[in-house]
């Protein structure tokens, strides 16, 4: 061939058309450490990198080349194209064959080529050391002395040296230039064209967000790029990962990543590098670093892989889309569902079901650790991070109820014309379980015709209609479910939430109708609580003296106000609440059913009226106790609190109140229900 080399005798070679190689022009000697038993010619050329790279390279101070070079020879890529470490791209050996070099280089052991590669040259003998330099504006930069000041007024003290990689100096900080004081900071010092401080910069000046570090500074000062930044400490989701780290907190954690990525990006920066080594646990958590961020839409100037995190296409530096993002996510999770980090040669994502067995996760993982083509977006791996989250943590309250009833001693009252009584139900849907119930407790009023059938013919009316509309419920849910399937367009994605709740107000007025049709025409009346429990969410119906109480962290508060003459005295300050209990006109309500087919809407009372707010949302341990007038005439507050915290369950608590009211005299009948709300483990 026409530039075919030939081996000369002298150890030198030249071109085959005869003219002498011409070396790349460099200023400075060369340190090479030759072989004597170097058996292959040695190239009087060295292929110049890429010039995208030429500008931000690192070179290590200990690359040893041997004579017969087997394997890929390491450098360190530009400072702006990893995250909490320099990142490794690879030089082929064949660009580097059969030269051997053992380099003293001054200043940080990796170090930046800003010129070409120096030409090697053959061995004039045996093992022969010569001196190696190399140009200043590639060596690390010298750092700061301590306590030094530096910046915009000299805003920025130096309290130390704290790291060096490459041409990047860290130093722990102060920056004075606030009204607030001396707070700490951050200061990092590269040359003036490092591209990784150039992005930290223009991020942090244009994105300003809780999870981001503040940037108090940017600028540059003797030849030299300054960026002065919030101090961000404390433990760093690596060491997390390495300690352990339960599901729930990892995809909390996840999802604050992920709610800080769609901030970014909203921006235009896709944060591609990302490594857990960059991620401060704390509430919130916070990102240290984040010189790694590329423009969406523009190609990294180098491959940026952080193994085990990065998505495989960085290395072919296309433009970046933001589903890089989207696959470190997906990266951290696979990490704390199976406890390994991905293998170099990806996810077996057929296999993802079989190590990792939370529930809902092989859904998850799938799409995000995907090949770029078919990975899902920010926003959509987003929501469904956030219903897995919700699904994972999801702590239902199961509900345990006991109720009962008492004649009472008043040799005047033949028939109990108290009633009381719940109805239960249970339902799964959307990965989630429901505990659900009706609680009622009504009083008959005695003195009339037909207080028991009041009582009872209301009772009655309530629990069937309450089972009626759980029933449309589930046969809306199916419906729901066919519909969609069928691609009716209806916009519902679960018959549980298309289903309407069990409103008490229409309860109560079935009830009421239910009392007056039973009257046929008799004085009859009753009064009347109902309480309905939904997905762990209260709401009531309420007219007449029945009362609602919820006891919550040690404190009974009442949920209902009294219909009666006697409140109504004290509500306007006529009578005290001391002087209240046992007042001759105690009995007398202001509200009732069965004196109406129909109640007016301001007739019935919701739980807004004493509590405040429409619904209540239970917690674990909340208890909830319905009773007539003949339990809390007999027993005060602080009785009925006493006994609550004090019973083991609903089933005991029922019975105590029971006999300590038949203690107190038990002048009337009395009907008491009894609900205690347990957090499920989560499904």
């Amino acid at each position: 061939m026409d530039n075919e080399r030939e081996p000369l005798p002298d150890g030198h070679s030249k071109e085959a058309n005869g003219h002498d190689p011409q070396p790349a022009d460099i200023s400075h000697e060369i340190t090479k450490l030759a072989s004597p038993t170097m058996s292959e010619p040695v190239p009087t050329t060295t292929p110049a990198p890429p010039a995208a790279d030429m500008a931000d390279t690192e070179s290590s101070s200990e690359a040893a080349v041997t004579d017969e070079v087997a394997a890929d020879v390491v450098a360190e890529p530009t400072s702006g194209s990893t995250t909490g470490s320099d990142l490794p791209y690879v030089v082929p050996a064949g660009e580097l064959a059969g030269l051997e070099q053992s380099a003293s280089v001054q200043g940080d052991a990796a170090q930046d080529t800003a010129a070409p590669e120096p030409v090697p040259t053959a061995p004039s003998g045996p093992a022969e050391l010569e001196e190696l330099t190399l140009p200043s504006s590639v060596s690390a930069l010298d750092p700061l002395p301590d306590g030094s000041t530096i910046g915009p007024d000299g805003a920025v003290f130096v309290e130390g040296l704290t790291e060096r990689r490459g041409r990047l100096n860290r130093y722990r900080a102060t920056w004075a230039s606030t009204a607030d004081g001396p707070l700490p900071a951050e200061l990092r010092e590269g040359p003036v064209d490092h591209a990784e401080l150039q992005r930290e910069g223009a991020v942090l000046s244009e994105v300003h967000y809780a999870m981001l570090p503040a940037l108090y500074a940017t600028w540059e000062e003797n030849g030299r790029r300054y960026v002065a930044v919030e101090r961000v400490e404390g433990p760093t989701l690596d060491e997390a990962l390495r300690d352990g780290l339960g599901a729930e907190q990892a995809v909390s954690i996840t999802l604050q990543l992920a709610q800080l990525l769609r901030r970014l990006h909203r921006a235009g920066w896709a944060l591609v590098g990302l490594s857990p080594d960059d991620v401060q646990i704390g509430q919130p958590i916070r990102l240290a670093h984040l010189g790694t961020a590329v423009r969406i839409g523009e190609a990294p100037l180098h491959a940026i892989q952080v193994p085990g995190y990065s998505a495989p296409e960085l290395v072919g530096q296309a433009p970046i889309t933001g589903k890089e993002d989207v696959y470190t996510l997906g990266a951290l999770l696979y990490r704390t569902f199976t406890g390994e980090p991905i293998p170099e040669q990806g996810p077996e994502l057929a296999a993802l079901a079989a190590i990792s067995t939370t529930p809902g996760s092989p859904q998850l993982l799938a799409p995000a650790l995907a090949p770029a083509s078919e990975r899902m977006e920010l926003e959509e791996f987003y929501q469904q991070l956030l219903a897995f989250k919700q699904r994972l943590t999801l702590a239902p309250l199961a509900l345990r109820v006991a109720s009962g009833t008492s004649i009472g001693l008043n040799q005047t009252r033949l028939t109990n014309e108290d009633a009381c009584g719940y109805l239960t139900w249970c339902s799964a849907y959307e990965g989630r379980v429901a505990y659900n119930a009706v609680l009622c407790a009504i009083d008959g009023m005695g003195g009339m015709d037909a207080g028991e059938v009041a009582s009872t013919s209301a009772l009655r009316a309530v629990l069937q209609t309450a089972s009626l509309q759980v029933t449309t419920q589930i046969a809306g849910a199916a419906g729901a479910d066919l519909e969609t399937e069928e691609g009716a367009g209806t916009g519902a994605t679960g018959g549980a939430e298309r289903s309407p709740r069990i409103d008490p107000k229409d309860l109560v007025r079935a009830a009421a109708e239910a009392s007056y049709t039973a009257a046929r025409g008799r004085r009859v009346g009753a009064t009347i609580t109902c309480a309905v429990i939904e997905d762990g969410t209260l709401t009531l119906g309420h007219v007449g003296d029945t009362r609602a109480y919820l006891l919550r962290d040690g404190d009974l508060t009442q949920l209902t106000r009294d219909h009666s003459l006697v409140a109504a005295m004290v509500a306007s300050g006529m009578l005290t609440p001391e002087e209240a209990r046992g007042h001759p006109e105690q009995n007398k309500v202001l509200r009732s059913l069965g004196g109406q087919r129909t109640l007016p809407p301001e007739h019935i009372d919701g739980l807004d009226v004493a509590y405040g707010a429409s619904v209540l949302e239970l917690r674990d341990d909340d208890q909830l106790l319905l009773c007539s007038d003949g339990v809390w005439g007999v027993l005060d507050d602080d009785a009925l609190h006493e006994i609550l915290t004090s019973a083991e369950d609903c089933e005991t608590a029922v019975r105590v109140v029971i006999r300590r009211v038949l203690e107190g005299g038990a002048p009337d009948n009395a009907a008491i229900i009894v609900a205690r709300c347990t957090v499920m483990p989560a499904s």
